[in-house]
């Protein structure tokens, strides 16, 4: 599949058996954590984060636990290297880039370097009503942190996380780590929150995504050329996004940095 992110061409090459789809307005039917806010028609809003002094905690923190899973993947490094430059240390070493992403892909929340109760309070603020990242249909708390190497296959194919059921009625957070910048932050298809299921083409079930096995459903194709952007949020703010939109499919064209963000889901108290 063809698509242009902030108008540059990318191709991906999807694999799947797929389907028809219905006419169904998944949203129509759940919790709409936009409804409300100025930014509900988008699906998403970019704004200030945490304080400065806040902010350097989780930053410094994350980076952090990326050295740590390095060296618990065999690849120690030293205390200050850059994580930005994780795919100068992994290359191509695909058995040693699971390695670290196996640790890296879910961490319970007593590892967020500051206290989940600051983060819950501004995404609070943000959609106007309480909100906790806790995950009502397992019960966890978890975080994840994504590390896409420059020009490699690690970014998730273009997808709703509500094709898979524990995300449903939820917001999600983008924060910039590290390497988030024009060429490589997230990428999403605004307004698609509201689009019903057959304005798109996806597979039935999990994706092979440029030779890449991945549990959630993946896009194929569209009637209509997808309009896909990248809000690239700074490095003192937040990336709120419903997860009812289209978003992924966010390939690292940095010519020599690694990108690596914070993801957090927050549901209704």
């Amino acid at each position: 599949m063809k698509a242009q992110i902030n108008q540059r061409e990318v191709e991906y090459r999807i694999e799947g058996e797929t389907g028809p789809q219905q006419a169904q307005v998944l949203l129509a039917d759940a919790v709409d954590l936009t409804a409300g806010t100025a930014w509900a028609a988008q699906g998403y809003t970019v704004a200030p984060f945490l304080s400065a002094d806040e902010q350097r905690q989780l930053q410094q923190g994350l980076e952090a636990l990326v050295r740590e899973a390095l060296a618990n993947a065999g690849r120690p490094v030293a205390p200050d290297f850059p994580v930005n430059q994780y795919h100068q240390i992994v290359g191509d070493d695909r058995d040693l880039h699971l390695a670290v992403i196996n640790q890296t892909k879910e961490y319970r929340q007593e590892h967020l370097p500051v206290l989940a109760a600051l983060l819950e309070a501004r995404v609070s603020e943000l959609c106007g009503r309480p909100v906790r990242a806790l995950n009502p249909w397992d019960g966890e708390r978890f975080f994840h942190l994504r590390i896409v190497r420059p020009n490699r296959a690690d970014n998730n194919p273009l997808h709703r996380d509500v094709w898979l059921p524990d995300y449903r009625d939820c917001l999600n957070i983008y924060v910039p780590v590290t390497g988030s910048t024009p060429d490589s932050s997230l990428t999403l298809v605004p307004g698609s929150h509201w689009w019903p299921e057959n304005r798109t083409e996806r597979t039935r079930g999990g994706a092979v995504y440029n030779g890449v096995s991945f549990t959630v459903p993946a896009v194929t194709g569209a009637a209509e050329p997808l309009e896909i952007i990248r809000p690239n949020p700074g490095p003192e703010e937040v990336l709120l996004f419903s997860p009812y939109l289209l978003h992924g499919g966010a390939v690292n064209l940095n010519p020599d940095e690694t990108r690596i963000s914070l993801e957090m889901r927050f549901w209704a108290v």
